[in-house]
């Protein structure tokens, strides 16, 4: 089948469905994104790095590993 055939529509509209797939895919990902930084930041870790859980006296606590 033709991907440009007249039942499937002309090329502007195929781009115009990739963008909407794609505003909508990128929707996804920052809203995901964004989900995981607000969980760092609760837990206190404000910059990306490696870090390891150490017994504290009030629990857990994570530290910027060496």
């Amino acid at each position: 089948m033709d991907t440009f055939s007249s039942t499937v529509g002309d090329s502007d509209s195929l781009d115009e469905l990739a963008v909407v797939r794609a505003k909508a895919m990128f929707d996804r990902v920052l809203a995901s994104w964004a989900s995981d930084l607000l969980l760092l930041r609760r837990q206190g870790l404000s910059t990306p790095g490696w870090r390891e859980c150490v017994e504290g006296d009030d629990g857990p606590i994570w530290r910027r590993a060496a």
